[in-house]
Order: structure tokens, then sequence, then C-alpha cells
């Protein structure tokens, strides 16, 4: 069973270089996934511990290759120190992971060093010979990988290491050399340019990590920049939230308690029935700004759920219809209806009637007196579309831009002085795109407005698995392929 990578490693990142060979790049990748998850809480841990492992597999095929290269020429001590040390080398991240320690495994990984280059001082002539120059990485590769004060441990250990060869030297006594006086400079040549290549190894190891948790801190501090703008835009919604419930429950609420009072001290029944109605309008008023309100708040948390089922679309526009005659009568505005034969819809019945509501009430609230409103039901190629069209202000391109979003206000202003909280069309727009409709926006100033709404068509009757509802599990919830809101009923 293959491990999972480990928090941070994506699977096309560059371990190496560009030019890598796979098969060691899928290697080393191999090698990060054994880190143990307890090393991959901080970024700074989850690097240290990918250093180990790359430095293992770096220290080990410099091994083999060197060890090869002594058992060629009849190095047979250097390649027998070369290859225990190469061991031990390659042995450290499996280490790391048993001890869950990066301290532990880095500093077994400075110990094998450092022994291994100290024993080949010791039978390749002391001072010199090159292998005194490596014990320079020793306390290079402890610093990068475990920090400063285990550094300064190593290069403490790594001085008095290579004083004691030099010790040698100064009390005359000449350390052997196990090979072929023929083969010094070759030995030294390869010792030194290998010295060489592999702290440029190193070192560009170390920068591919650095940039990577630079690159990592700087999404970071980018998505934390982003959840700023949020909160930023979250907390004004709240201000406008409130502005917009304390200004438009201001009003009726005033009416509420002057009608009542009013109610309190009069004796005249006609009297009485009037305050009686303008409290139950008011209260209306009331009722409908708060349902919008949270029916904003309960889609923007995605806790809304809605039931598919097969609609008949002109029912429904015709009861939108019926319960908005009052509001077109009291402005003396006309409703024409065009309704063609029987459409039925894939759709939520309730949120559909909300859809309709809405836009047939905007019309209204936005269309001068002694005007008319259309509305029209068309069918379309595996859609069902609805026009509702005004003869209003219309709507300019700028408020256009901004005409389905959150507490927009739009330019042109209700006729007859009725209420605007900038919710209703933000709503439409969540449950139409929820039961994969499209809404659209036609508009001319001073020629009016189109509302085009296209909901799936429903020929046949749907299967129980299109009309089951979403379920809402806590804050994450499960959601069958059409449905993906929920609706006031």
């Amino acid at each position: 069973m293959e491990m999972p990578p480990p928090a941070g490693l994506k699977p096309d990142e560059p371990l190496l270089s560009g030019g890598a060979p796979k098969i060691f790049e899928s290697f080393v990748r191999f090698m990060d996934r054994q880190i143990p998850a307890e090393l991959l809480n901080t970024p700074e841990n989850q690097r240290r511990a990918k250093l180990i492992t790359r430095f293992g597999i770096l220290g080990s095929l410099f091994g083999v290759s060197y060890a090869s290269f002594y058992f060629f020429i009849g190095h047979l001590w250097g390649a027998l120190i070369i290859l225990l040390c190469s061991s031990g080398v390659i042995v450290t991240p499996l280490i790391l992971r048993w001890k869950k320690s990066i301290e532990f495994a880095g500093n077994f990984f400075s110990l094998t060093l450092t022994l291994g280059f100290f024993a080949l001082c010791c039978v390749e002539g002391g001072v010199r010979g090159h292998a005194i120059a490596w014990l320079v990485s020793v306390p290079l590769c402890s610093l990068l990988i475990m920090g400063r004060k285990p550094s300064l441990w190593w290069s403490l250990i790594s001085f008095c290491a290579a004083s004691v060869i030099v010790g040698f030297d100064l009390a005359g006594k000449q350390l052997p050399v196990t090979y072929a006086p023929k083969w010094n400079s070759i030995i030294s040549a390869a010792g030194y340019l290998g010295l060489i290549l592999f702290l440029f190894i190193l070192g560009l190891i170390f920068e591919f990590g650095r940039a990577h948790a630079s690159a990592k801190m700087e999404e970071a501090l980018a998505d934390l920049a982003a959840s700023n703008e949020r909160l930023i835009h979250v907390n004004d919604e709240k201000n406008e939230f409130l502005a917009i419930a304390a200004h438009d429950l201001k009003n009726p609420l005033t009416a509420i308690l002057g009608n009542a009072e009013l109610m309190q001290m009069t004796d005249n029944p006609q009297m009485a029935a009037r305050c009686n109605d303008t409290i139950i309008l008011a209260a209306t008023r009331m009722r409908d700004l708060i349902r919008t309100l949270l029916d904003a708040n309960a889609i923007e948390q995605g806790k809304f759920i809605s039931n598919i089922e097969r609609c008949d679309l002109n029912e429904i526009v015709t009861q939108c219809i019926e319960s908005n005659r009052a509001s077109a009568d009291r402005k003396n505005i006309i409703l024409r209806v065009g309704i063609s034969d029987t459409l039925w819809a894939k759709a939520d019945r309730a949120a559909t009637m909300q859809i309709f509501d809405n836009l047939i009430s905007n019309a209204l609230k936005f269309s001068p007196p002694q005007t008319t409103v259309y509305v029209h039901t068309l069918p379309e190629k595996n859609f069902v579309l609805v026009n509702v069209r005004d003869e209003g202000p219309g709507i300019s391109a700028e408020d256009q831009k901004s005409l389905f979003k959150k507490f927009s206000r739009l330019t042109a202003r209700p006729t007859g002085g009725e209420s605007s909280n900038g919710l209703g069309l933000a709503i439409v727009k969540k449950l139409v795109d929820g039961m994969h409709g499209t809404i659209h926006c036609q508009s001319t100033v001073g020629l009016g407005t189109t509302f085009m709404v296209r909901l799936p068509s429903c020929p046949q009757e749907i299967s129980p698995a299109d009309a089951a509802p979403t379920i809402q599990t806590g804050r994450r919830k499960t959601v069958p392929e059409t449905n993906n809101l929920r609706i006031r009923t």
C-alpha cells in the first residue's frame, strides 16, 4: 500500500533539478515519503527532515562512486572505510523515521561523516592527503540540518579530529599511505574536485529547500491577505446587514406602535379597522424583510437544500401573478401574461415560486403607475424560458455589473415608496444557479428591463435519485448532482 506524500509535497514538485533523472527523482520522492508525520508539523521541521533524506542519498552516491574508484586502483582500506561510511549515511533517513527526531538523525549523520573522514586521513597520509579537507563539510552539514547550536559542537569535534591528524605531522610521525604512490595525484585531484562538487550540490539542495519554503511562506501570506480581505468584506456585509435591518425595520415598527396606541384611544370601529390593516401591512413588511435576510444568510452559508421535482411552470407563474395583482392594482399597473402550452420544469417548486415572485414584485416596484408588466413563458431546447419585462426606468450598464451582488443599490429607485434592501436578486441568482438554470438581464435606460430565466425542462417524470433532497451534515454537506440549495416553504 503506497504511503501518502507528506504535507506540502506536491506530486510535480521538482526535487533536485529540472534535469534530474526520473528514476532518481522518484527515489528521492520515495525517501521523502518515509518522513514521519510528527516531523511535518512545521515548515522548518519538514525542510530539515527533507534535507536529511536528500543528504543521505547524496552522501551514499558519492560514497559508492569513490569506493568503486578506490577498489579499482587497489586502495582496499579506503574502499572499505567509504563503504562503511556510506552505509551509515544511507540508513540515516531510516533512523529519522525510527526515532522521529531530527536532532538524533542529524547527530548520527554528522558522527558517521566525522569518523569516516578521520579514518580516511589515517590511511591516506594525514595532512598530506585530501581527506582532511572533507572534515570541513561536517560542520556545514550539521548547520544546515540541525541549526546553529548543534553545528557549534560538531565544529569543535571536527576541529579536534583535524588537530589529532595535524598533531601526528607536527610530532614528526607520518601516517601510512595504503595505496600505490603512483595514484597519489589522481586520488588527490579526485578528492578535491569531488569536494567542490559535493559542497555545490549540498548548497543546491539547501537552496531548493529554502526556495520552496519561501514560496510556501509567500503562498501562506497571500492566503492570509486574501483571508483578511474576505474578513473585511464579511465585516462590511455585516455592517450593511445591520444597517438595512435597523433602517427597514424602524419604519414599520413605528407604524405598528403608533397604530396600536391609536387603537387603544379610539372607539371608532372604522378607525380601529384601518389601524388594524396598517399593523398587518407593517408586520408583513417586517416579516418579509427578516425572511429575506435569513434566506440570504442561509444561502451564503450553504445551508439550503432542495427538493427537485417535475413542476408545472405555467401554474407556478400564474400563482405568482395572482399574489402580486393587489400590488399592481395599487399602482394601476397592468399585468399581461403570455402562457405557452403546458411547460414542465425540473426544479424545486417553492424555490421557483420565490424566484418569479421576486422578479414580478421587482418589476412592479420599479415601474411607474399606469404602465404594463409583461410575463411570458416559452419552451426552448432542454430548457423552459420565463421573461419578465417592465416599462420602468431601466438599468444602466454600470448597475448591471453588480446587479446580482448582495446589498447592491441601483441608481433607479422604487416608484411607489417601496423598500429595497439589495438582496432579492442575489437570492434569485443563487436559487437559479442551484437548479442548474440561468438568469440574464437586458435593459436600456428609459426603455425598461427584461429578466430572462431558463430552467431545465422535464417532459417526463424524473427519477427518485434526481429528486432526492440534499442532506446537511454539520458544516459539510452531501449534494446530489442536481440539488445544492434549500428553499423556504
